[in-house]
């Protein structure tokens, strides 16, 4: 492969100007296209960061090595399984499919054309999840807690692909134990998809997360709990802060002089810029993505079961509803 590789953003939106930013500022990387069919959309982003404009994926091919999936949810599975099937090794943005079984297919398929397939959970990239992980140990129960206000952006999928997806992947990462099962209450405010939920996340290991999301609040705020044995982690990441308690003797004896006190300022990071550097760093070196397939259909999978929890749920509250306008959920199996 070239010093530079060929990259390409599919989608303009919100968070293809992004990736297209971070492809054009790393020098291990060249931005040959940006795709969109809306022609004016590829035009006006392609002038931006003086590369061509391509209003079909399937007119990339040959010209390009790795590419950013970030088009609606919904086109995910049918750009990213073209483009691994071409040969292109891609960065899909989360989640990864709309269906478990389509992340399933899209995986298998990187494997067989030996393609780098990784999705952008970026949370795994952030310098917070990297000092959590170095802090604790064995987790046994978790809380985390997100919300933020209302945007008319995202509103395609419901606040559990949206918000919580990323609380999911992160807290799988930090725990390393299969979910067992959920137990999900949650209910839509805005409009048919669900605006607030909060999950109990049960693993083989016996270790518990409860996990809360909403885009409905007046403010923002994220922070997460980690329990384990003889530890403490309090971490506020809006602020980036990590309070710390581990027990250093015996409380019985010592009181609270047995309770070790540790704050940690977390680094000021890009973790979009983490994300995209890693993703070339896999296509360069033929390394395996740090959120592989298997990883993204995991988290997938129990946005799924929690959704499906949700419904079970809201049938047994129907007639609170508005008549004719049901809340539905989006996540499929």
């Amino acid at each position: 492969m070239a010093d530079q590789i060929r990259t390409a953003v599919v989608g303009t939106g919100y968070f293809g100007r992004f990736h297209a930013n971070h492809y054009t500022k790393n020098p291990d990387a060249k931005l040959v296209a940006v795709v969109d069919s809306d022609p004016e959309r590829a035009k006006a982003m392609a002038e931006e960061f003086g590369c061509d404009a391509v209003t079909d994926h399937r007119d990339i091919y040959g010209k390009v090595d790795a590419v950013s999936v970030a088009v609606p949810t919904p086109f995910h599975f049918d750009v990213a399984r073209d483009l691994v099937d071409a040969g292109i090794h891609v960065n899909i943005e989360k989640p990864i499919t709309e269906t478990v079984e389509q992340a399933q297919i899209i995986t298998k398929l990187a494997e067989e054309r030996g393609t780098v397939l990784q999705v952008g959970h970026i949370e795994r990239y952030s310098a917070a999840y990297r000092v959590i992980s170095e802090k604790i140990d064995r987790p046994l129960y978790l809380e985390s807690y997100r919300i933020a206000p209302w945007k008319a952006r995202g509103v395609d999928v419901d606040v559990i692909l949206d918000l919580m997806i990323h609380d999911i992947d992160m807290i799988i990462g930090l725990v390393g134990s299969p979910v067992s099962s959920v137990d999900a209450v949650g209910t839509g405010v805005m409009g048919r998809k669900i605006d607030i939920a909060n999950a109990r996340i049960n693993f083989e290991s016996g270790c518990v997360a409860n996990v809360t999301s909403s885009r409905i609040s007046y403010k923002t705020e994220r922070r997460l709990r980690v329990f384990s044995h003889s530890q403490y982690l309090n971490c506020d990441l809006g602020e980036r802060k990590i309070f710390g308690y581990s027990l250093r003797g015996d409380p019985t004896t010592e009181g609270l002089g047995a309770i070790a006190t540790d704050t940690v300022d977390i680094p000021q990071e890009d973790s979009l810029g983490n994300e995209i550097a890693s993703f070339l760093d896999c296509v360069k070196n033929g390394k395996k993505p740090f959120v592989d397939g298997y990883a993204g259909s995991e988290a997938l999978r129990v946005a799924v079961m929690i959704n499906e929890s949700i419904d079970a749920q809201l049938r047994k509250v129907r007639s609170w509803l508005v008549p004719g306008d049901p809340v539905t959920v989006s996540a499929k199996s």
